[in-house]
């Protein structure tokens, strides 16, 4: 369909992405994927919470980072939920890598 959001961002056969607060790992996601909600025009993450700390979970400000060969790849987060193991969270604008 092409009303379906498209993917910007997708996560490769076990590849993790990081919910991260300072060096702090607060999540552990797999099967992620960055789309853009249509209504809004703001960045979604979605992904399966594979390990996660609740205490750092609950910190701000968290980061969304995606390891890569040369760095890491990072969006603020702006909002989440976790709700049966799935995470959903609303990301700002990608960030330059540290």
């Amino acid at each position: 369909m092409l009303d379906d959001p498209r993917p910007l961002w997708r996560g490769v056969a076990d590849a993790r992405g990081l919910v991260k607060h300072a060096w702090h790992t607060a999540a552990e996601l797999t099967g992620y994927v960055i789309t853009v909600d249509r209504a809004s025009r703001r960045l979604v993450l979605a992904g399966r919470v594979v390990a996660s700390d609740a205490h750092v979970l609950a910190q701000t400000p968290l980061e969304f980072v995606i390891p890569t060969k040369y760095g890491a790849r990072r969006w603020p987060i702006e909002s989440l939920t976790v709700t049966e193991g799935q995470l959903t969270a609303r990301l700002g604008a990608q960030v330059e890598d540290r």
